[in-house]
C-alpha cells in the first residue's frame, strides 16, 4: 500500500511561496515506511520540477534535531539508500498530525578539513595570509595532508559504524520494548 506525504521547500528562513501560499508538493510513499531517504529525496526533486537534485537539499521533519540523511555535501558518514523512512517515525507522526509536512532545506557545503578553519582564523587574526598559513602547517605536519584524510576531503574511504551513526544523531536510539507507547492514546483511570 502507499500513501501521500506533503513536502515544502525552505530557503534560508522562508518557505518558498507561490501566490502567497507555501509551495507544497505531494509525493507517494510506501505506507510501511520502507522507502529510503534517498528515494524520498529523488521523488521530492522530481515533484519540485527537477530544478533541484537530491544532492541539493536535506530533509527535516518535525520539531526534533534528528538528522534525516546527509547534513552536508559529500557527507560520507551516512548512506541515504540504507536509511528508511520508518526509522524516523515520520509516518506515525503524520498519522497523528496530518497537517505536518516534510521540509526540504538546502544542504550545507562540506565543512573545511580538520585543522584548516582554526589555522585560517588564527592567521587572519594575526594579519597573515590564511592560505599560506595552512600550507605551512601542512608542511610542518601540524594539520594532516589531504592525501592522509578520509572522504569527503581526501582519498581514503570512510565507513561509519552503527554506533557512530547513533551517537551522531543519524539513527534513533533503540529502547527496550515497553507495553506503553508515547504514540498511543492512554485511558486515564479513576483514582482508587
Amino acid at each position: 500500500m502507499s500513501r501521500k506525504v506533503s513536502a515544502r521547500l525552505l530557503f534560508g528562513e522562508s518557505i518558498v511561496e507561490r501566490n502567497g501560499k507555501p509551495h507544497v508538493r505531494e509525493i507517494v510513499v510506501a505506507s510501511d515506511g520502507s522507502d529510503s531517504i534517498l528515494s524520498i529525496k529523488q521523488k521530492l526533486a522530481a515533484a519540485f520540477g527537477g530544478k533541484v537534485t537530491s544532492d541539493d537539499f536535506r530533509l527535516v521533519f518535525g520539531p526534533n534535531d534528528r538528522k534525516t540523511g546527509r547534513q552536508y555535501r559529500n557527507d560520507p558518514s551516512v548512506d541515504e539508500s540504507q536509511l528508511k523512512l520508518q526509522q524516523f517515525s515520520v509516518l506515525t507522526w503524520l498519522d497523528r498530525f496530518p497537517h505536518w509536512q516534510i521540509t526540504a532545506k538546502p544542504i550545507q557545503h562540506t565543512p573545511p578539513p580538520p585543522g584548516v578553519a582554526i589555522k585560517k582564523a588564527a592567521a587572519s587574526a594575526e594579519g597573515k595570509d590564511p592560505e599560506k598559513a595552512v600550507s605551512e602547517a601542512r608542511a610542518k605536519g601540524e594539520i594532516p595532508s589531504i592525501k592522509d584524510l578520509t572522504a569527503p576531503w581526501g582519498p581514503k574511504p570512510y565507513k561509519a559504524s552503527l554506533a557512530d551513526l547513533k551517537a551522531n544523531g543519524y539513527l534513533p536510539p533503540e529502547y527496550l520494548a515497553s507495553p506503553l507507547s508515547p504514540l498511543e492514546p492512554v485511558a486515564a483511570s479513576a483514582p482508587a
